[in-house]
């Protein structure tokens, strides 16, 4: 099994981003959003602007589908490459690789993952104004207006998200590599040690998952690329043909 890289990024999602929260409100701080996630550091395509709501879901939905138009290329595309480069492919420096993406060779298939959640304007404001404040210092009145800030942005969050996905409801390419599902039931597990639940009402409002536009896919390796792809070959051969020599015409 071959990664191209070693470590997901502590926070590349909604859901992540949510345990992170519970954690940050039991004095566990945040990390400051990654020098490279901002605009100045970003391609083109991937720099989002604040907004409203309504601007900065369009903004997300469009960069969505744009990514999730190059994992589909991807399915082709990868095969060209003697040793498959995220950076040029999806135009990220090799720290953004490391924090947006994580790709896996298997012994067949390749799966791909793509973080687009740490992108959003919305996502870092979240996680700036967590990563700067502490959840329990002050006066009775200054926690609560921290607690009230990171409320309301946490819910506006969601609302960026939620729209978003309303905006994709249609697409073919998003419908297809939605990684929503399995981006939740990854960090299922780490909610439920952290003790998130349904208690927890500011960070689930009320839901039971999490929105997210984490992107997966997973496709064959290109044949050539697959190990022991030849002794298998062989042992088929054999099982077809008995002994009949390899040579024979």
């Amino acid at each position: 099994m071959i990664e191209t890289r070693t470590v997901i990024s502590a926070i590349p999602s909604v859901p992540a981003l949510a345990v992170a929260l519970h954690r940050w409100r039991q004095r566990v701080p945040l990390p400051p959003v990654d020098e490279a996630l901002t605009p100045p550091a970003l391609a083109p395509m991937y720099r989002l602007s604040a907004g409203s709501v309504a601007e900065e879901a369009r903004a997300a939905a469009q960069l969505t589908g744009e990514v999730a138009e190059r994992l589909r290329r991807l399915t082709r595309a990868y095969g060209e490459w003697r040793v498959f480069e995220p950076g040029p492919y999806f135009d990220l420096t090799p720290r953004q690789v490391e924090l947006l993406t994580h790709i896996v060779e298997r012994a067949s298939t390749v799966h791909v993952v793509f973080y687009v959640d740490a992108l959003l304007p919305a996502f870092q404001a979240v996680q700036s104004y967590a990563a700067q404040v502490a959840p329990h210092a002050g006066s009775v009145e200054q926690i609560e207006t921290v607690h009230e800030t990171l409320l309301e942005r946490w819910r506006r969050l969601l609302e960026v998200i939620d729209g978003a996905r309303a905006h994709l409801a249609e697409d073919v390419n998003f419908l297809g590599l939605n990684g929503a599902r399995k981006e939740q039931e990854r960090w299922l597990p780490m909610q439920h040690l952290a003790g998130l639940n349904g208690s927890a009402d500011w960070l689930l409002a009320g839901r039971r998952t999490l929105p997210t536009l984490t992107l997966t896919l997973d496709f064959p390796l290109p044949a050539f690329r697959q190990p022991g792809r030849k002794r298998r070959l062989m042992r088929t051969w054999r099982r077809l043909y008995g002994g009949l020599s390899a040579s024979r015409d």
